[in-house]
């Protein structure tokens, strides 16, 4: 009797193991949607708090998005993507073999010694902030007065990376319990509050732009506060224990190093861009931060979210040792995220200043010029939604096979690449896209080279990638001409709402080009999107 009632137990909790993760996949995309529409808010207010005096304008949010830059290489360095990929997964493990007290014991320590080594770090880049802005003025291009405005505004920026670090160490926690409503939607309360803040106190001074960073930085001290408070049930067992020599704790640490440097090459690899943007016209750094919200949004709606299914799975697959599953879910994961990648970077590519018009220009404070400069960015950056896609689901399948060294080979092969690639470009005189093309010849490589390593061992390859690109390729090439023409004769002019309409009618008619075509092509993956769409259509017209 006990025998059956145990094993009932196991299978029930397997059922709602199985919801749960359905359920938390979906949440996680939708907060991924809002996140995004909210960081293309976020800069649709800045450009019009700071752009009043078209003088000044392109100081003013130049030095608003340098800033950041410096702060969040701190934060990278140190923590960083390190955090979630640490913390949830071993926390995790713990739980599934009720181990919690060593887990929760180990994880305290985790966190009291990172927050004591950030709290240092934080205070450090506070006071010396002119000093560390100062590199930027190796570049002689740099306006100086942008520069001591962004080292400024820093100081109240330097103490909000501490908070959103134990945002995101609280975040770590929670998803261990499974609390994925809460860590998915309270990035979406951080970033009403920092929209908030950039409206009521950005302006075209040092004070208001003092107040705006003031204002992020409260909002980071909320947003703790609230993940806090909506998982204290979890969050209350944590105490500070300062032993870094535990044997726990440092075989945790180990485990989270390659992530760790990985996350930091990401942002240095930032930092250098933005010290290359300021060799062009005043506007380039915030140009470039536009460009690079609007290619990261299919990047990281698409892809993000069909890799958070993937991962777990992928890992269960291959502990179990199932590797025919785990190459037959690999390659329908590289091709679900690519169906939708291409399409959105041909479409990027054909239409890219009328994408940036429709999201930034809502007023005459975001110039034909601001545009323009956004536009050309993200005309180069319209390959690396592809590239970085790959890159993105063969990191997670290494990290899912538990070889995380792979993926910080390919980083450190980009952060060689990139300056190198910036240069090269420059010196070619292709001008500001000189940029967004070395930071997409940089993914190129590191796509090659992870693709070459994964592929190795030929049971784990992805199969079938080949002839699924040429007909999505080709699906794309059809997609963009049509667009092209249909832009030609009828030219997104007139009021907002006329433009508005002009530019979603355009993206209607390529979508529906190219899945027509990819049908015509014999791509499962359009009927497989399709019939996931119809489906939930009328589940919701029988709900009605």
């Amino acid at each position: 009797m006990s025998e059956n009632t145990s094993e009932q137990t196991v299978n029930t909790a397997k059922k709602k193991k199985g919801m749960s993760f359905g359920l938390s996949a979906f949440i996680v995309g939708l907060g991924l949607v809002i996140t995004k529409a909210s960081g293309l808010l976020r800069d649709i207010i800045v450009s019009d708090r700071f752009g009043v005096d078209p003088a000044t304008a392109d100081i003013y949010r130049d030095a608003f998005t340098l800033s950041f830059t410096i702060p969040d290489l701190f934060y990278n360095l140190l923590v960083g993507g390190a955090i979630y990929s640490t913390v949830a997964p071993y926390l995790s493990a713990q739980l599934a073999t009720g181990n919690e007290k060593k887990g929760v014991r180990t994880v305290s320590i985790f966190i009291s010694v990172v927050s004591v080594v950030m709290i240092f770090f934080c205070t450090l880049g506070t006071v010396f902030s002119e000093q560390f802005y100062s590199l930027y003025a190796l570049n002689k291009n740099t306006n100086p007065i942008t520069l001591q405005l962004a080292a400024q505004a820093s100081k109240m920026l330097f103490p909000q990376i501490f908070f959103i670090m134990l945002a995101a160490l609280c975040n770590g926690v929670l998803n261990s319990y499974r609390r994925f409503t809460i860590t998915s939607f309270g990035p979406v309360i951080y970033n009403i509050l920092v929209l908030a803040a950039i409206a009521v106190f950005g302006g075209q001074t040092q004070q208001k732009l003092m107040m705006t960073t003031g204002g992020i930085l409260a909002s980071a001290v909320i947003y703790f506060f609230c993940q806090y408070f909506f998982g204290f049930k979890q969050m209350k067992q944590f105490r500070f224990n300062f032993n870094p020599v535990d044997k726990d704790f440092i075989a945790l640490f180990k485990r989270a190093i390659p992530i760790l440097i990985s996350a930091s090459i990401t942002q240095i690899n930032i930092v250098v861009l933005n010290f290359f943007a300021n060799s062009f016209d005043k506007g380039s750094i915030y140009g470039y931060r536009n460009a690079s919200t609007i290619w990261q949004i299919p990047y990281s709606v698409f892809v993000v979210a069909i890799t958070t299914v993937m991962t777990p799975q992928l890992a269960g697959d291959y502990g179990s040792n199932k590797l025919k599953e785990c190459s037959s879910l690999l390659s329908k994961s590289m091709k679900n995220a690519l169906f939708l990648s291409i399409p959105s970077a041909a479409f990027i590519a054909v239409m890219n200043l009328d994408v940036v018009k429709a999201i930034y220009q809502w007023s005459s404070r975001y110039t034909d010029k601001n545009a323009y400069t956004a536009s050309v960015f993200l005309l180069g950056f319209s390959s690396a939604i592809i590239t970085a896609a790959v890159i993105h689901v063969f990191n997670q399948a290494f990290y899912a096979i538990g070889q995380t060294r792979i993926p910080l080979l390919a980083g450190i092969v980009g952060l060689v690449l990139n300056p190198i690639f910036c240069i090269l470009f420059i010196n070619m005189g292709i001008g500001p896209l000189s940029l967004s093309f070395a930071y997409s010849a940089t993914n190129l490589c590191q796509m090659i080279l992870l693709s070459v390593l994964y592929c190795r061992r030929k049971e784990l390859a992805p199969h079938g990638i080949v002839g699924f690109l040429i007909k999505g390729f080709a699906a794309a090439a059809v997609m963009a001409g049509v667009t092209f023409i249909f832009d030609k004769l009828l030219p997104g002019h007139g009021r907002k709402i006329q433009q508005l309409m002009i530019f979603g009618a355009k993206g209607i008619t390529a979508v529906i080009v190219y899945f027509l075509i990819a049908i015509l092509l014999k791509m499962e993956e359009a009927n497989f999107w399709i019939k996931r769409i119809s489906g939930k259509l009328k589940r919701g017209g029988k709900k009605a």
